[in-house]
């Protein structure tokens, strides 16, 4: 049995100066499962632009945001979560539409988040906002 490091899990307030670290992750996951140079800094700007997207919809003075990077045999995953109230659907739509309306012109939007990444799945649970970024190694495609 490997015991190579396939997680990296992060918890930290809504600062921008913590997101580089969870990046460096991104890329470091990313290269282990093979993605080519264009791929990984798609996935790291992905992963740097969810951050901090999610930084707006956390509120309270003990907000935080909960970031895990896993490598797979076939992809990578950047499970980003907080604890809010559930948005009134409870579907990739609305994360998107939220996002998309919030963001700046220089912004990148929730559609745009999805062509840096294979897949962006959506889910409430308990109270928990999770949202994840999939990309997949060159060979699992």
């Amino acid at each position: 049995m490997s015991k190579e490091l396939t997680r990296a899990e992060f918890r930290f307030s809504p600062d921008a100066r913590f997101v580089p670290g969870v990046v460096a992750a991104a890329e470091h996951f990313g290269q282990r499962v093979h993605l080519d140079d264009a791929a990984v800094q798609a996935l790291m700007r992905a992963t740097q632009e969810a951050c901090q997207s999610t930084f707006k919809l956390l509120s309270g003075d003990s907000a935080t945001l909960g970031v895990v990077v896993e490598e797979f045999a076939d992809r990578v995953e950047i499970t980003i979560e907080h604890q809010g109230e559930a948005l009134p659907t409870a579907g990739l739509d609305t994360f998107l539409d939220a996002v998309a309306e919030q963001a700046a012109p220089d912004e990148l939007s929730g559609i745009m988040l999805m062509t840096m990444v294979d897949r962006v799945q959506y889910q409430t649970q308990a109270g928990i906002q999770r949202m994840t970024l999939v990309k997949y190694a060159p060979s699992a495609k």
